[in-house]
């Protein structure tokens, strides 16, 4: 990858980047003003930046900032379940304007944005996604590079019934055991476990290559490679060999890859568990000038979700980027310094 300065970092580093990026750099950290949840919100999101910039770069209504914070849980954010509710309501409290008339409809009415039309491409050329991509916020959040055509803003982590929703409320009680134990003590991903399928959301470029029957995603974070198998075939009957990053299978619908996958292994506690019922569809498309990819995920488990969830990642195809090695040694191990 061609911006090694930033390869390093761990993907709470990546998280602080993008809360940083949400604030903006306007005053500094003193500013902020006190109340319940600041604390929280000091230790939370200064992993990698200053106080100066926690400051709002825009207010944005209740629902944004539990969405924005929403997110930051999708990706792992380092802090205990109580830590994120108080930010959350920090936020909320300190930071929030009422929505327009157009922001209250859309989230009275828990819309999602209108789903864009498929590039303009002949089928051949729209069922080629080979190349190397990158996810949106390394261009949109972290400004490592243009944007181009990039939509800019995804679709966070919601309920796929209830959209409005705070994801956590939607856990089963035993997912909720799990997530409760979480913390940066027992984070599986500084564990150097495999984040499993979407490992593509975290700010390393992964590589699609074509061949016959297969897709293969090589993906340099943990340097995860994922075959979906095009074949015809059909999952295996039970769940023989189970894996962090499952068995996928695929198949066209037009210019969309449908891919199926199944056959997950039971999850350490991430703070938004799964268990090996997992079933994860995903939609893959070239939207835009086909310089973007959308994958929509859909995950359905019924151990750990009173109902599907959902989101939505954007990328771009990037030939600039190189494939290097991501090697998981040296990682802080966090369990050595585990409070007694």
């Amino acid at each position: 990858m061609t911006a090694n300065s930033f390869l390093g970092r761990k993907l709470s580093c990546f998280l602080a980047a993008i809360l940083a990026g949400a604030f903006g750099v306007q005053a500094s950290g003193q500013q902020l003003p006190d109340g319940p949840g600041k604390s929280d919100l000091e230790t939370v999101c200064t992993a990698c930046h200053g106080l100066d910039q926690i400051v709002l770069k825009g207010p944005r209504t209740p629902r944004q900032w539990e969405q924005m914070v929403t997110q930051m849980v999708a990706f792992g954010a380092t802090a205990s379940n109580a830590q994120i509710a108080a930010v959350t309501e920090y936020l909320k409290t300190r930071f929030s304007r009422p929505p327009t008339p157009e922001e209250a409809a859309e989230e009275n009415g828990a819309k999602q944005p209108p789903k864009e039309p498929s590039a303009k491409l002949p089928l051949e050329q729209a069922r080629d996604l080979s190349g190397v991509w990158m996810t949106a916020s390394w261009y949109t959040f972290l400004n490592m590079g243009p944007k181009g055509s990039l939509p800019d803003r995804e679709i966070p982590l919601h309920g796929v019934n209830d959209p409005g929703a705070p994801v956590m409320r939607l856990l089963t009680p035993w997912a909720k055991e799990l997530s409760d134990k979480y913390s940066v003590y027992t984070d599986p991903i500084l564990s150097c476990y495999s984040p499993g399928p979407q490992a593509y959301a975290a700010p390393y470029a992964f590589e699609i290559l074509s061949s016959p029957g297969r897709l293969t995603m090589l993906l340099e974070y943990y340097h995860t490679v994922r075959r979906i198998y095009m074949d015809g075939r059909k999952h295996p009957e039970g769940n023989p060999n189970p894996t962090s990053i499952g068995y996928s299978i695929g198949h066209w619908e037009g210019e969309t890859l449908v891919v199926d996958t199944r056959g997950f292994d039971n999850t350490p506690p991430f703070r938004i568990p799964h268990s090996d019922q997992l079933h994860e569809i995903e939609r893959i498309r070239r939207i835009r000038d086909g310089n973007v990819l959308e994958i929509e995920l859909k995950m359905e488990d019924p151990k750990a979700y009173t109902q599907p969830l959902g989101q939505t990642y954007y990328f771009k195809k990037d030939p600039s980027l190189e494939i290097i090695e991501h090697n998981c040694d040296g990682q802080l191990d966090y369990s050595t310094h585990k409070p007694k």
